[in-house]
């Protein structure tokens, strides 16, 4: 029997028992259950719900069983149940045979298979959690099971990828609740799979790694088929069937598939990206399903495939030829060992996490309140017994005082004891002064011992409090850590991108990622993308070799990038380094001073000339393409690192490669701070900047010239007032120079000192933002409040610094900048279809050019008005005016008659090319197309 008609005897066997079990139920809610017939309905409704489940299970439907069992679960609770709770099980028993009906009828839509996920979550007796997310992947994957439409033919496997297999676009109709567990958990899962496809392609993977790259992408494909993401399903049913022929055959990847499956891999994360909204749409994705069809067409065909891959494939001079031979080597990553599978998430939301930071960063607060108070108490109990001790000598002196006094009255006495038989020494003579005077020593004493317990009350007070801060601290990290992400997260994005660079330049390279298990802020993660793209690019086009140079240079033919993220305190190293040909120093100062970026005659060391790269306006090459001579590169690197109060440092080695390293802060929320106070106001240093803190008298402010300088030991530093780098106004006369104390700071490499009234104190601060009252103020990064409830505020020392004129040359840059940016190449990108505007514009930017869009051809020509693009991108068929018409009016035009055009469609008919080039199209690109296939046409097609 054909599966579709399978399928509709299923459907028709349901709806012909509904009546049947419908009336049965209506018995049992009438009968008692001391009634003999009571039970015998129970086993009949009951034996029609097990033989559903058996008839499902022979079909090959395990979500279907799986609900058929779980109903006679329930079913069987009828026999023992009573009253109210008997009713409820009736109630519920009645739904489930037309829901059933209706999810075989409608399998391609997902509502049917939410609606029996929804049925089985209120049963009397509900679903467990887990069994219910087994069950939707189940119910999921079934659509993919029988045959595409066509009237009931066996499932055969496709042979053409057309774009409506890959699409993402989410059903109006979807389950929200589906999909909020899609976004939690499909990224994790996306990276787990590309870890071990990764593996699988360098031969290291055995069975039981097939094995969990096929239940992850069953997992995907499951999760996207309920949700209604043609796609995701389309590409991971394919490549699951892969998948499962290697592991039926030895459980070893064949060399000819590890690169097809490893795309597939990064395609389907880069899915899960865009429906997540942290990634652009794979335009690559028809080619990779093409590819995935045609090797699974192979299998199905049983013809031979390539020998597995193994170990000693991947160190054998053999493959490295043919690794080396290839013209983009796919990069891989180097991990530390197994990769690991995606741990359990909880779901929490944003909210109640943010709520949860307002608390730790309160407690911190009212901690340091709390330590203050503390410290005061101990001075005061410090001052008591100071007090004490002068109170002690006090009596001392009245007590010798007594005793004087006393001694002279004794000479009166003297008489009158003698007269009674006493020598004045054999018995002493106290008056009501020496009562008095020693009672007052005893209250002393006691004072003094009540003193002693209060100072030993307070340590003991001060140690609690020890413990509970940092009981604190360890909150207020956990709770930090919940906004944390590793690194590794951008790690396919990253490799994408040294990929694509390779294709356009023609160079080979591998990027090796180490440390990707460092946890850096997310919202510091995120801004970090777009520098390290610009750093890899670079890395690339100016840095490595072309093959043939690298093989006359003794070098492999395939350079290597390594980049490198690690913690040093709250910090984060990030380090990029290639084994390319190093900075041409020389070539970088000429181009510097031609650009007028720097004077002929400043003099720079090695490591200022290297820098000089970092400059907006500054690029080496002569012609301008996507990748580099625009003058739009590295400069962006500078200013991120300055936004974070981080820094960047370049070396090189001519011939041996170079070296870029970032330092910045892990976090965003808190910073380790030095303390300072200026004219009264509490302000906060970054330490990331801050080299060294030096109390006065240490040092020396001098007057050098017309400059301030600090000399301390060996150096000698340009100097000046925080009070006026930072613009607060002082009441009175400053404070001498000798009467200050000095930070050293270090800006982008460059040491400087500034003068502070007093050094307070250095200890990590929760940072807040300003508001936006205070968003234009210069140089304030934050506001904190300390533990007597002052409030410090954050400086920004890179801002204050650049806005004080100290960075002349960097203005120069940007002028410089501004008369570079204005040759990049302009593309004007004209399609109905907003996926594809989105995906070719986004493709484009990261590429370098400066592209626009329009959503047909009349909305291309008012835009024409006002923009003069380089080159137009069209497609053929769109309403009001199509791509031919267009490409017409445009060749009509005397002001743009020459203007490039290239028209990409799906239309692949001779007619229909031949209608372009009457038009005067200049290119023509058929679908599927690669984004390396469609820059090469832009930069055949741009004039030099």
């Amino acid at each position: 029997m054909k599966l579709n008609d399978l399928i509709e005897a299923l459907a028709a066997e349901v709806e012909l028992a509904q009546p049947r079990m419908s009336g049965q139920l209506d018995q049992l809610a009438a009968l008692g259950a001391d009634d003999p017939s009571f039970y015998d309905l129970v086993g009949d409704y009951t034996e029609q719900t097990q033989r559903m489940g058996e008839a499902a299970e022979m079909a090959g439907f395990p979500g279907l069983q799986s609900v058929c069992g779980h109903v006679l679960e329930n079913s069987l609770a009828l026999a023992s149940s009573e009253g109210d709770e008997r009713n409820t099980l009736i109630a519920f028993l009645r739904e489930w045979p037309p829901l059933i009906a209706f999810y075989l009828r409608n399998l391609s839509d997902p509502s049917a298979a939410a609606g029996l996920l929804d049925y089985l979550a209120h049963a009397p007796y509900p679903m467990d959690p887990d069994e219910s997310l087994k069950v939707m992947h189940q119910l999921g994957g079934m659509p993919l099971q029988v045959s595409l439409p066509g009237g009931g033919d066996e499932p055969l496997r496709p042979v053409l990828a057309a774009p409506d297999d890959v699409a993402l676009a989410i059903p109006e109709g979807a389950d929200p609740k589906l999909l909020e567990g899609f976004v939690q958990e499909a990224p994790d899962q996306a990276r787990y799979l590309v870890g071990l496809a990764t593996q699988l392609s360098r031969g290291e993977g055995d069975a039981s790694d097939i094995a969990a790259a096929k239940r992850t992408v069953h997992t995907l494909k499951g999760s996207g088929a309920i949700i209604g993401l043609r796609g995701l399903a389309s590409l991971g049913h394919h490549f699951e069937d892969i998948l499962e022929h290697f592991e039926g055959h030895g459980g070893k990847v064949a060399a000819g598939a590890a690169d097809t499956l490893l795309d597939a891999a990064y395609c389907l994360e880069q899915m899960v990206g865009f429906v997540c909204g942290n990634e652009e749409y794979p335009t690559q994705a028809q080619g990779v399903l093409q590819a995935v069809l045609d090797l699974a067409n192979q299998i199905d065909r049983g013809e031979d495939i390539e020998h597995a891959l193994s170990r000693a494939d991947a160190s054998s001079p053999a493959s490295a030829e043919a690794a080396a031979a290839a013209s983009a080597p796919a990069p891989h990553a180097v991990t530390s060992g197994a990769t690991a599978a995606p741990e359990a998430a909880l779901r929490v939301g944003v909210g109640r996490i943010e709520e949860l930071f307002r608390v730790a960063g309160e407690i911190s607060v009212h901690g340091a309140s709390m330590e203050v108070r503390i410290k005061s108490l101990a001075d005061r109990a410090r001052e008591l017994m100071e007090q004490n001790l002068r109170v002690q000598r006090r009596l001392f002196e009245l007590e010798t005082a007594v005793d004087v006094r006393a001694l002279t009255m004794m000479r009166t006495r003297t008489q009158r004891t003698a007269d009674a038989g006493f020598d004045p020494l054999e018995m002493d003579q106290y008056s009501e002064l020496h009562s008095t005077s020693h009672a007052l020593m005893e209250e002393a004493a006691d004072a003094r011992a009540m003193s002693q317990r209060l100072v030993e009350d307070l340590a003991q007070l001060g140690g609690a409090h020890t413990q509970q801060q940092r009981l604190g601290k360890d909150l207020q990290h956990l709770v930090l850590g919940t906004r944390m992400t590793a690194a590794s997260t951008l790690e396919s994005r990253l490799q994408r991108t040294v990929r694509a660079t390779c294709q356009s330049t023609g160079k080979q390279a591998s990027l090796e990622m180490r440390g990707g298990d460092t946890q850096i802020d997310s919202d510091i993660l995120a801004q970090l993308a777009e520098p390290l793209l610009h750093i890899l690019r670079n890395a690339v086009d100016h840095g490595l070799e072309r093959p043939e140079l690298r093989i006359g240079a003794g070098k492999p033919m395939a350079g290597r990038i390594e980049l490198t993220f690690a913690r040093q305190g709250q910090q984060v190293v990030l380090t990029c380094r290639d084994d390319g040909a190093g900075l041409d120093l020389a070539r970088v100062r000429r181009k510097a001073v031609e650009r007028g970026l720097i004077d002929a005659n400043a003099e720079l060391d090695d490591e200022q000339t290297a820098r000089l790269i970092l400059l907006a306006g500054f690029s080496t090459r002569d012609s301008v393409s996507e990748i580099s001579g625009r003058g739009v590169g590295l400069d962006v690197v500078r200013e991120w690192a300055s936004s974070m109060n981080g820094s960047v440092r370049i070396r090189t080695v001519h011939g041996q490669g170079c070296t870029i390293e970032l330092r910045f802060a892990a976090s965003l929320s808190t910073q380790h701070s030095l303390i300072v106070e200026v004219h009264g106001q509490r302000l906060a240093l970054p330490s990331l900047q801050v080299e060294q803190a030096v109390a006065r008298g240490i040092g020396e402010f001098a007057q050098q010239g017309t400059e301030c300088v600090f000399r301390h030991g060996k150096r000698t530093l340009p100097a000046v007032r925080l009070a006026d780098l930072a613009g607060i106004p002082s009441s009175g006369a400053p404070a001498p120079l000798s009467d200050c104390d000095a930070v050293i700071v270090n800006i982008e490499n460059k040491a400087r000192a500034v003068a502070v009234d007093r050094l307070v104190d250095s200890r990590e601060l929760l940072v807040k933002s300003p508001g936006p009252y205070a968003r234009h103020v210069r140089g304030v990064a934050g506001l904190s409040v300390l533990g007597d409830g002052s409030v410090a505020v954050n400086l920004d020392l890179g801002g204050l610094f650049a806005s004080g004129g100290a960075r002349s040359m960097e203005v120069r840059a940007s002028a410089a900048a501004q008369t570079e940016q204005s040759s990049q190449r302009r593309v004007l990108v004209v399609d109905d279809s907003l996926t594809v505007r989105n995906s070719v514009v986004q493709l484009l930017r990261d590429s370098g050019f400066d592209a626009q869009s329009a959503r047909d051809g009349m909305d291309a020509v008012e835009k024409l008005g006002t923009v003069h693009p380089d080159l137009v991108l069209t497609d053929l068929e769109m309403p009001n005016m199509n791509g031919i018409e267009l490409t017409t009016h445009i060749r009509g035009r005397a002001d743009m008659g020459g203007l490039p055009v290239i028209m990409i469609t799906s239309r692949s008919q001779d007619k229909h090319r031949r209608l372009a080039e009457q038009a005067g199209v200049s290119a023509y690109l058929t679908k599927p197309y690669s984004d390396s296939d469609l820059l090469r046409t832009i930069r055949e097609a741009l004039p030099a």
